[in-house]
């Protein structure tokens, strides 16, 4: 009697354990539909995707670089911090300006920094959304974007061009509507066949409800990296920093550094009249893609009337310099006269010049950095092997 109680306790947990894996099974078939498409399953649980030997790389080509500088694929972003009046709309407008002539064939005589976009097709389509500026201000940016290129601005009906679609969200009161309407946008773009492959978000700030909220700034920073995945776009992004520093602002700039591929600033040269600079040699400076760094100036020339790629040297100093100067000359002098030398490592100048000036790494670093810049030293080598050269 035991054994057969036992037999029949058995047989009910087996009939159990099968019918529980039959009701997951169906219930797994029934909520998950693949498409054709493996690296968009629809379904109403999301899963993991599986990557097998069969998988083909979407993206074979760069999306954008400048010069020998690899920034980004398709399904990627990068930011390009810069104050304002450090000139992030002219950089934009160059970026489209480029665009259109790229995708068109067409030749583009006043590139401004050298931007290539190697995956871009006569059929490729960029998005670009302002959130800061209103339609007006908007427009007359694309208007100089068409200047830049000799279009005539009559051509352009709506904001729109072929390739080129320009947005202003500055109405839009929230958010979440901000995201939700270009959600929209590259959606139906994609429905109408003619998708984007290059967004910009100038002033992304705008996407955030507070950039010191750190919820809220994981929560847009990954709505940023799943619309660039799930729409096989290049993104660009232009953001404040922190005023008077080249650090990005609040956790949400910190967030969009962690996960850029490439992280620019731009700035004014104010011993170089006006001239303006695109760097990855800064701080939180970051090329994922390339070894080679970024360094391009332009200046605004009178007869164009627009901006135009300049030379940069560093300036000799002429006419009575101002008391900053002069108090940051003495520190740079009294280093070196303590090292014994005209030049020294980059750690090594950091140190005698953190004791010399009792301010702490970060102003220092800014200190050297304006050094380089007035001309009382020559900076030499890369980040990791710098070495400081006191100027005759």
């Amino acid at each position: 009697m035991q054994d057969e109680f036992s037999r029949r306790v058995s047989q009910f947990r087996n009939e159990q354990n099968a019918s529980f894996h039959e009701q997951i099974n169906s219930q797994a078939n029934s909520q998950h539909v693949y498409t054709n498409d493996f690296t968009h399953p629809t379904s109403a649980i999301k899963r993991s995707i599986e990557i097998t030997l069969a998988y083909q790389v979407r993206n074979t080509k760069p999306a954008l670089s400048i010069g020998n500088s690899k920034l980004i694929n398709k399904g990627e972003f990068i930011t390009v911090i810069g104050a304002p009046g450090s000139g992030k709309s002219n950089l934009i407008e160059d970026l489209m300006a480029g665009f259109i002539c790229h995708v068109t064939n067409t030749p583009y005589d006043h590139s401004l920094v050298d931007f290539h976009y190697p995956a871009a097709t006569a059929d490729s389509r960029g998005l670009f959304i302002d959130f800061e500026r209103p339609l007006d201000d908007v427009a007359c940016s694309l208007g100089r974007t068409l200047k830049r290129i000799s279009i005539n601005e009559s051509l352009i009906r709506n904001n729109r061009f072929r390739n080129v679609e320009v947005r202003s969200m500055l109405e839009l009161e929230t958010s979440e509507q901000k995201r939700s309407e270009i959600r929209l946008l590259l959606a139906e773009a994609v429905k109408q066949r003619v998708p984007f492959d290059y967004l910009i978000l100038d002033g992304c700030l705008d996407l955030t409800k507070d950039m010191n909220d750190s919820e809220d700034a994981v929560l847009v920073v990954r709505w940023i990296r799943r619309i660039a995945s799930e729409f096989n776009l290049a993104i660009i992004c232009t953001l404040h920093p922190n005023k008077n520093t080249t650090t990005a602002a609040g956790h949400f700039g910190s967030f969009l550094h962690r996960y850029s591929r490439a992280f620019l600033l731009l700035k004014t040269m104010e011993q170089a009249d006006g001239m303006r600079q695109l760097t990855s040699d800064f701080d939180l400076g970051k090329l994922s893609h390339s070894h080679h760094p970024v360094e391009k100036y332009f200046n605004w020339d009178t007869e164009k009337d627009f901006f135009m790629p300049a030379d940069y040297h560093t300036p000799i100093q002429t006419g009575q310099p101002k008391a900053g100067q002069v108090q940051l000359s003495d520190i740079i002098k009294k280093a070196f006269t303590k090292l014994m030398s005209t030049q020294a490592s980059s750690m090594e100048l950091k140190k005698v010049v953190l004791e010399i000036s009792h301010e702490n790494e970060s102003k220092v670093k800014r200190m050297l950095s304006d050094a380089v810049e007035f001309g009382y030293i020559r900076l030499e080598g890369d980040r990791r092997n710098a070495t400081y050269h006191l100027s005759s």
